[in-house]
């Protein structure tokens, strides 16, 4: 309808029925579950119509982006909702519950990881060969066997402490984690007591997920961030949980790790040899150039092998924004946008469009800008 006349004697017509009976407001957009009151019109300009419950509207982010101006409707709900009260659309698989599975981005991470298998397990026969009879065998198919120990609890806290170095969160730090990560799994129809939350002790404002089951915070981002902001990264976390990214990306690196081993032991003795000589350092790696591109004559299939890097560090990008869209999916899509507007606005991809194009192509993270472009959808 059209605005009503501002309030001045030069307006002053009584006989204007025109304006004596505002419209009703249309119906709320119902599929979406938000208070109408998010979507009426407001009848006095000056008084913005606050939520009938909640926590109080989202701030804006400090950026010119499309559709900012949206950001601020967003209240998360009170408490965590019951999976049944999550709407359909919020629901990622549209059950009460959602197990971990597999999408296309662990399958790629897991596929991209075949040529470093077939090299670990070369190297693992050429140890074999070593053994006695019937040892030998044993050996090789221990180590096939050795990849379920990544679903093993017991084992996932070990690398933890090791390999991630984490730690088992304080009483302090669980009474804040636990909270935000009850609302987070409840909301996407997660067990959210599968899982165990873990710290790091680093200033960085940052979270993982590590193993099959745990997710690690860093002090500082359970420090600085606000719990909203800190519930909408726990979500992108589960997102990683739930989308099977975490155990393809360790079961790949584990069986990769007899192949890494091998060339970091090369490139050991390429320093060693320098050190005593240039010359045999050179003579060393032009012997190994004549083995590689023996290795491409005799199968050029393996030039493959040289892309193998950069592909997996796409399927690390493309699990990040699968990750920030189940993140929008249950709901915190608003929130991810103003996180990832704000780290932007400090310069965190300054350090990246520094970078050279090589250290861009292996980054494992897409840029924010990319990343906020994929959750808009859901900002609405």
């Amino acid at each position: 309808m059209p605005p009503q006349a501002p309030h001045h004697p030069l307006y002053a017509a009584p006989q204007a029925p025109a304006y004596a009976q505002p419209a009703q407001p249309q119906a709320p957009y119902t599929q979406y579950a938000q208070p109408q009151s998010a979507y009426a019109q407001p009848t006095q300009p000056t008084q913005p119509t606050q939520p009938q419950q909640g926590y109080p509207p989202h701030p804006q982010p400090q950026s010119a982006l499309p559709q900012t101006t949206q950001y601020a409707q967003y209240a998360p709900p009170p408490a965590a909702p019951t999976a049944a009260a999550i709407p359909p659309a919020y629901t990622p698989a549209g059950t009460p519950e959602v197990r971990r599975g597999a999408d296309s981005s662990s399958v790629t991470t897991m596929l991209l990881n075949i040529p470093l298998f077939l090299g670990s397990l070369l190297v693992m026969i050429l140890i074999s060969l070593s053994m006695p009879s019937g040892v030998d065998v044993a050996f090789v198919v221990a180590w096939l066997a050795s990849g379920a120990l990544v679903f093993n609890r017991p084992t996932e806290r070990g690398l933890a402490k090791l390999y991630f170095k984490m730690r088992e969160p304080l009483a302090s730090e669980l009474a804040v984690l636990q909270p935000l990560w009850d609302e987070v799994t409840q909301r996407a129809g997660v067990d959210g007591s599968k899982y165990d939350l873990w710290m790091e002790d680093t200033d960085e404002l940052n979270a993982s997920a590590a193993a099959g089951h745990i997710v690690g915070v860093t002090r500082g981002a359970m420090r600085n961030l606000p719990p909203q902001h800190l519930a909408a990264v726990l979500a992108h976390e589960l997102g990683h949980h739930v989308g099977g990214h975490a155990w393809a990306g360790l079961l790949g690196h584990w069986y990769a790790l007899p192949a890494r081993l091998v060339m970091s032991a090369l490139r050991l003795v390429i320093r060693v040899i320098a050190a005593i000589s240039e010359i045999l350092a050179g003579l060393f790696v032009l012997f190994l150039g004549v083995l590689a591109i023996g290795l491409l004559f005799t199968f050029p299939a393996a030039l493959a092998l040289y892309a193998v890097p950069f592909l997996l560090a796409w399927s690390g990008r493309q699990s990040e924004l699968r990750a920030d869209r189940f993140a929008g999916l249950i709901g915190y899509g608003p929130v991810l946008v103003t996180v990832f507007t704000a780290w932007h606005a400090e310069g965190a991809d300054d350090a990246r469009r520094k970078q050279r194009a090589m250290a861009r192509l292996m980054s494992t993270h897409p840029p924010f800008h990319k990343r906020i472009r994929a959750i808009e959808t859901f900002v609405a």
